[in-house]
């Protein structure tokens, strides 16, 4: 009989504990926690759309905003949108109550309170629907692709659209988004920037400098030379986000410190794309080489601001973030660059036409930590060459970069439009292939490298010679410096912002305010 008693104690704790898991969400919500929005949308009807009509839909969409946002798009076309690529879905949350997100995003702890309460209702609701669906059982390690620890994103991978639908209803989502759909095949997802122009040296378009370095054509341009009398980037830490460094490039990396580069600075990398910082793409090392490349002995081209240090972060394959693993890469690496107090610059010559959420709660975060972030308006490939500026450069937290003729106009594959702050010279004017130059994947012949993305490095760099005049001052004291000294200020033009940079003059601005 006790044996019996205890048996039926045990069965009936197990069954309760059981009942309380399975009542876990309803709990949450009757409480409180989630809340459903006033006029909930209806579950899509019928089959998603087919990849074929969601591609004409999405680019009509884009052409005719000359912008894209999910957010434009109603429910079904969403959820179509979700069935393809790898299936993942972000989802930005909040708690019930909370209306500014961005202000505070730098602030946010997820492992207590009403955040931590949000984050693990939205788990049970995702788990609850599915395992009631009667097609299986999972457990969150089933469909989290990635749980953010410091920014409130959850990825799931999910197809269902009874499950997307509560997910969209709720008030305490703030966005729901297809994560890596993308107009086309699989096989036309870009590979763009990756490889070195082949292009025949001219000599005109260097000078030599001691003590025995090359100087782009176009740091004259920019009016570089006048600023090294003053400031090289002693003191300042710029980061570049990019597609992977080259291990082969001895200026990046045990020769970082040559020539008049010797002051001890240095170069330091991480990864939140693939399995090192290391790839054979070539364009990061092209940006890095650029905004930071030592002024060396051996023949090669210096970078903009060589005295300053580099920590670089590989986020993505190539410039155009058309993966849900590049988009959350790339903020990933954001995160890990508004983290890092010593990075006080962040340059990024990658882009998207797309808008994405994912990517601005990144760049949020990197921004209300106070970096100073600059991005490319954007480069042409066959689709866009009609587009204007791309994301993340369209957000008001970064300042946006294109590049332009040596006679001022327009550069044969840059992007422009209303939201460029500024330009940087960095294309003959008769002849496109002639870009500025900078640092090969080894050795110490330079190859051109032009577009916004050489435009943005060069602008980097000239930003960290303006800071190291004085690395107590603000971001919006440097932002001034550069800007009541640029081409066309105060006056601004709807294509080019406020012109071409002077890195001379805003040097020199920042000196008399010392």
């Amino acid at each position: 009989m006790k044996y019996a008693i205890t048996l039926f104690i045990v069965a009936l704790v197990f069954l309760m504990a059981c009942q309380k898991n399975k009542n876990d969400f309803q709990n949450l919500a009757t409480t409180g926690v989630l809340k459903q929005k006033p006029n909930p949308a209806a579950v899509p009807e019928g089959e998603p759309i087919s990849k074929e009509d969601l591609d004409a839909k999405v680019i009509s969409k884009l052409e005719a905003e000359n912008d894209f946002k999910w957010e434009w798009m109603d429910l079904k076309t969403m959820w179509s949108a979700i069935q393809y690529g790898d299936n993942s879905v972000a989802i930005g949350y909040k708690p019930t109550g909370v209306a500014d997100v961005e202000s505070i995003m730098h602030k946010i702890d997820l492992t207590t309170g009403a955040w931590k309460a949000t984050h693990d209702a939205l788990i049970n609701l995702v788990l609850e629907e599915l395992n009631n669906s009667g097609n299986g059982v999972y457990t969150p390690r089933d469909i989290i692709v990635e749980d953010d620890a410091v920014l409130p994103i959850i990825t799931f991978r999910l197809t269902d659209k009874n499950v997307i639908t509560k997910l969209y209803n709720l008030e305490n989502v703030r966005y729901v988004e297809p994560l890596d759909y993308w107009p086309g095949s699989d096989a036309e997802r870009s590979t763009s920037g990756c490889s070195s122009s082949s292009y025949a040296l001219s000599s005109a378009d260097y000078t030599t400098t001691t003590p025995n370095c090359l100087v782009p054509w176009n740091f004259t341009n920019t009016n570089v030379a006048p600023a090294w009398n003053f400031s090289a980037g002693q003191g300042i830490t710029i980061g570049v986000i990019d597609a992977g460094i080259s291990s082969g490039q001895a200026l990046l990396n045990g020769d970082f410190n040559n020539g008049a580069s010797n002051v001890g600075r240095t170069v330091t990398t991480d990864y939140t794309f693939g399995n090192s910082a290391v790839s054979t793409c070539t364009h990061g090392t092209s940006m890095s080489g650029l905004a930071v490349g030592p002024r060396n002995s051996t023949g090669a081209t210096t970078g903009v601001a060589y005295k300053a240090n580099l920590h670089f972060i590989r986020g993505c394959e190539d410039v155009v973030l058309d993966k849900s693993s590049e988009r959350t890469g790339v903020k990933n690496a954001l995160v890990k660059m508004g983290q890092k107090a010593d990075v006080k610059i962040v340059s990024m010559s990658i882009g998207t036409p797309f808008y994405s959420s994912v990517l601005y709660d990144g760049v949020v975060y990197a921004h209300n930590q106070g970096k100073m972030i600059l991005a490319a308006a954007g480069t042409s490939f066959s689709w866009t060459s009609w587009y204007g500026v791309v994301y993340p450069a369209v957000h008001s937290q970064c300042i946006a970069i294109t590049g332009v003729k040596e006679n001022n106009g327009t550069c044969s594959s840059c992007h422009d439009g209303s939201q460029v702050d500024f330009t940087i010279a960095m294309e003959r004017n008769t002849n496109s292939n002639r870009n500025t130059l900078s640092l090969n994947p080894s050795g110490n012949s330079p190859a051109y490298i032009g577009g916004s993305s050489a435009a943005t490095a060069t602008a980097a760099g000239v930003a960290a010679l303006v800071w190291s005049v004085n690395p107590n001052f603000t971001r919006a004291q440097v932002y001034n410096f550069l800007l009541t000294t640029s081409q066309y200020y105060p006056s601004y033009s709807y294509y080019t912002g406020y012109g071409n940079l002077n890195a001379g003059a805003a040097v020199a601005a920042a000196q008399s305010a010392i």
